[in-house]
This record gives C-alpha cells, sequence and structure tokens, in this order.
C-alpha cells in the first residue's frame, strides 16, 4: 500500500469522524441555496491568511462533498503542459463550531493522465524554479495521483485574544509511462499559528507559517531500445546541460517562511480588511543519490511582498465586495561551479569553486475585482455579477557572461460574469456567463544568434512559452448550476450538479483549448 493510499484511507476517516461530530451539534435552522458562497462572503477573514478568522463565522456548521471530472484538449498550452488532461477528484470542505471551539477542514484527491507534456520529469514544472529536469521523449502518457488535507481550529481565549492554527499537508506522485520514465514523489508541509488582538472598533491580526516541499525525481529504465536517453538539465531562458546514461536523480528541498498582518475597520458602510504579507524562500536543487553534485542544478532564492484591501457591504438585499490585490516577485537563480575530486575512499565527490547569480525574475501583478450579489432576502441570490481588472509585469535577465540576455512583457486582462438563479419549489437552476480578454500591452525579447551560445539553449522552447504568455486571447465560459433541496435531515441538505466548459481562443492564430468541468456532490 502507497503513502497516497494510506493517506487517503486515514482521511476518510477522518471525515467520519468529523460528520459525528457534526451532527452531534444543533444545526442552524435557516437553509438556503448557496448557503456555503454565503457564508464565506459574510467573514473577509476567511479570504485572509489568518486562521484565527474562524472566531468571526456564524454560529453553524456547514459543509460540501462533491466529485469533479475535467476534460481538457487543445494546442493553445506551453511546451510542458499538457495538450489532453483526464482529470478525476473527490473533494470535502467543511466548517463546524464545537462548544465556542470553531474547526475547518479541507481535503481533496486527483487522479489524472495528461499527454503531450515535453521536456520535463517534474509534478509541476511550472511553479517558478527555472532548474527543470526533463527529456525530449514525444507521444508520453504521464500518470499523477495528490492528496491534499488540511485543518485548522481557532478559539476567542479572552475577550481581547483569539488564537488559531492551521496545517496543511500534500502528497503526490506522477509517472510517465514511457522510457526513459521519471517517478516523481512530493511532500508539501505547512504549519501556520495567528493571533487576533481585538479592540472595540478594530481587529489587529497576526500570522506566520512556515513550509517545507520536497521533490524525489528518479529517471528510470523499465523497457527501451535506447540504453542511453538524453537528459536535459535547464537553466532558465532555454539553457541547459544535457547527460547521457541508464538513470538521473534530481532532488529539489525548499524551504519558506512568511509573516503577515491584518487590520480590520469600519469605512463608512463597509467592513475594510486590510493584509500585508511577506514571504522569503530558498529552494535546493542537487543531482544524483551517493554523489551529489550541483553543476547542472542552481539553488532558487524568492522573496515576495503582497498587499490585499477587502471593502464588504452586507444588508438583507444585496452583498457588495470590493476586493484589491497586489504582488512584488523577484527570485534569483543561483548556479554552482564544481570540480570533481577522488576523495580518501576513492569515491568521487565534487566541490564548489565559485557561486553566482545566473538569472533573474521579477513580476508585479495588481487585481481590481468588484462583486455584487443581489438578494430575495439575506439567504438567497437572485442574481450575481463580477467585473475585474488584472496587470502583470514580468521582466527576466540571464546572465550568460558577458552577454546578458532580456524578457520583458506587460500584459493587462479584463473579465465580466454574470449567474441568474431560478427557483421552482426545492429546484434552483442558474446559467451563467464569464467573458475574459487579455491584451499585451508591451513585449521586448533579447536572445543570441551566436551559434557558440545556442547549442546549449533550447531557443524554440523559450520562445513559444514567450509568445504564448503575451499572446492576446479572448475566453468564453458558459455554465449551468443545478440544485435540489431535500427534505430536512441531519446529513444532507442539497444536492447540486454544476457544469462549465471555458473555450480559450488566442487571437490572429489557430491556437484554442477547450476545458469541460463537471461537479456533483451535496451540501450537508
Amino acid at each position: 500500500m502507497t503513502k497516497l493510499q494510506i493517506a487517503l484511507i486515514l482521511s476518510l476517516s477522518f471525515l467520519t469522524a468529523e460528520r459525528g461530530l457534526a451532527n452531534s451539534v444543533q444545526k442552524d435552522s435557516t437553509y438556503s441555496f448557496h448557503l456555503l458562497k454565503l457564508f464565506t462572503l459574510k467573514n473577509q477573514w476567511l479570504g485572509s491568511g489568518n486562521i484565527a478568522g474562524l472566531t468571526f463565522n456564524a454560529n453553524q456548521n456547514i459543509g460540501e462533498v462533491f466529485g469533479e471530472y475535467k476534460l481538457a484538449d487543445g494546442d493553445s498550452k506551453r511546451v510542458r503542459e499538457a495538450s489532453h488532461i483526464d482529470n478525476y477528484s473527490l473533494s470535502t470542505e467543511s466548517y463546524l463550531v464545537i462548544n465556542d471551539t470553531y474547526f475547518f477542514g479541507k481535503l481533496a484527491y486527483q487522479n489524472s493522465d495528461e499527454t503531450g507534456n515535453l521536456y520535463t520529469g517534474l509534478f509541476n514544472p511550472y511553479r517558478g524554479n527555472p532548474y527543470i529536469i526533463g527529456d525530449s521523449i514525444p507521444g508520453a502518457n504521464i500518470h499523477k495521483e495528490s492528496f491534499n488535507l488540511s485543518g485548522g481550529v481557532a478559539k476567542k481565549l479572552t475577550d481581547n485574544l483569539s488564537f488559531g492554527l492551521l496545517a496543511d499537508y500534500h502528497i503526490g506522485k506522477s509517472a510517465k509511462q514511457k522510457d526513459p520514465r521519471p517517478r516523481t514523489v512530493i511532500t508539501d508541509f505547512s504549519l501556520h499559528p495567528s493571533i487576533i488582538i481585538h479592540f472595540p472598533t478594530n481587529n489587529l491580526g497576526f500570522d506566520l507559517a512556515y513550509r517545507n516541499k520536497k521533490e524525489d525525481i528518479d529517471y528510470l529504465q523499465v523497457v527501451t531500445n535506447d540504453p542511453d536517453p538524453t537528459y536535459f538539465m535547464f537553466k532558465g531562458m532555454g539553457f541547459y546541460s544535457s547527460e547521457t546514461g541508464e538513470t538521473k536523480s534530481r532532488f529539489f528541498n525548499q524551504n519558506s517562511i512568511s509573516a503577515g498582518v491584518q487590520l480590520d475597520t469600519k469605512l463608512s458602510e463597509f467592513s475594510s480588511l486590510t493584509e500585508i504579507r511577506a514571504t522569503y524562500s530558498k529552494e535546493i536543487t542537487e543531482d544524483g543519490t551517493t554523489t551529489i553534485k550541483k553543476a547542472d542544478a542552481g539553488d532558487w532564492k524568492t522573496f515576495t511582498i503582497e498587499l490585499n484591501q477587502q471593502f464588504t457591504k452586507y444588508t438583507q438585499s444585496a452583498i457588495q465586495k470590493i476586493t484589491f490585490g497586489s504582488s512584488y516577485f523577484n527570485g534569483d537563480g543561483i548556479e554552482y561551479i564544481q570540480d570533481a575530486i577522488l576523495n580518501d575512499d576513492n569515491q568521487t565527490e565534487y566541490i564548489t569553486l565559485s557561486k553566482n547569480l545566473k538569472l533573474n525574475r521579477k513580476e508585479f501583478d495588481a487585481t481590481l475585482e468588484y462583486k455584487f450579489l443581489k438578494l430575495y432576502n439575506h439567504e438567497q441570490i437572485n442574481w450575481e455579477s463580477r467585473v475585474y481588472a488584472h496587470y502583470k509585469l514580468k521582466t527576466e535577465k540571464y546572465y550568460y557572461i558577458p552577454e546578458i540576455f532580456n524578457a520583458d512583457y506587460a500584459n493587462i486582462e479584463l473579465g465580466v460574469n454574470f449567474e441568474k438563479d431560478f427557483y421552482f419549489g426545492k429546484m434552483c437552476f442558474a446559467p451563467g456567463l464569464q467573458l475574459n480578454y487579455r491584451h499585451n500591452l508591451d513585449q521586448e525579447l533579447n536572445l543570441s544568434n551566436d551559434e557558440t551560445i545556442t547549442r546549449r539553449q533550447n531557443k524554440q522552447l523559450y520562445i513559444h512559452d514567450f509568445e504564448y504568455d503575451t499572446a492576446d486571447f479572448i475566453n468564453i465560459s458558459p455554465r449551468i448550476n443545478c440544485t435540489y433541496k431535500l427534505p430536512k435531515s441531519e446529513n444532507i441538505d442539497e444536492l447540486f450538479l454544476k457544469i462549465r466548459y471555458e473555450f480559450r481562443e488566442v487571437i490572429n492564430s489557430n491556437e484554442n483549448i477547450g476545458i469541460l468541468t463537471a461537479k456533483l456532490g451535496f451540501m450537508f
């Protein structure tokens, strides 16, 4: 039995125990469609990084369980992404109140098959780290499984102080079904304590977080006609070193710390919550198992600072929510120059001669969103709308001494969606439509034409991804939500079916992608 299967069994046991606790507490007598959506909108702290904000929840138990199927197919993608995805998942999320103690629980299991990925052996090659290992063997299926478990608890210790603790655990594995096949295992754990100090008219929150993530990649040869496959160790902007051989191993170890401060207050008729957060992370990359070397890898050091602002106005007839979020990211890729020596046991060791900054990436993001929900009363949504604008600026430099190559771009994305709810006795039918448009404002890409440089650079791969990131596109996404209210019981309140189709078309190109998502579940 794998660790993933054991974790799933333990979590299902946890869910069973949680339902028992929930049934031992009197459920809130009110009922409405979209109750979980309204529940989370009423507490702005649920949109922050401070889990102690659970103490501002309504005194009720609520949750949902659903299975999801996702099918994606198309050629509007980055090189290391799949052109075809079949994904199955099972998820549950719930909020409980037991003896004035507030609990949050969430678990999710995913099982997917992907085809069309190239030059990658990582579980998620687009998580930011430029030190990618992969191969160029096409036509392979990659099978992935992952499991995530989150649990939080919060309690108001005194009239002036609340405490909360959130733990999150993620485990995943993937394997390509064709030689040379990478077998990848990731574990990701974070711990997040927080406090809120209560004042007569304001609340001030502080939180800390520690995260450790490990990813172990082993390239295996099971059945192959090529005993010496080629592995590519990418370093950013398409630059790589290569190696041939029967096996190849790579190990990632990431440690990060973050801290946040929050302040909520009243501004006229709106509730305001302001949050500032800073995160520092270092991820080291090593090749080999018994003999460790870093000459073809590197360290990825990042720093992120975020500012998030929420304004919410809630009445019996409407909910208005204005959200502004911005972030600044800086990442440095540190590469090693090493020399191989023989130690006293006649074994090869690698000593570091120097470390150099070779890649720098900066990103600035800003998003402004306005959401309006019209209510029949405080329990039922009549219709809802949302408009948003997202601006992104990205600069990247690779120091191929004495040359310096750069890639810069700026995009703006605009979006709007509308959904209307129709009630027919115990049923609710809610069609909706979302439109998104992205426009590139500016771009610049400077690479080399010197063959002595480009022989170790996959320019086509990098240019393709750059063109994907700077392409104008339009996205159309119709959706249908159907719900059925069951007779009041202690277990299930509402069944729901949600179907969404997303179609993205690149302007002035024939590239597109279609994504179908279907969710079937129930509220409890």
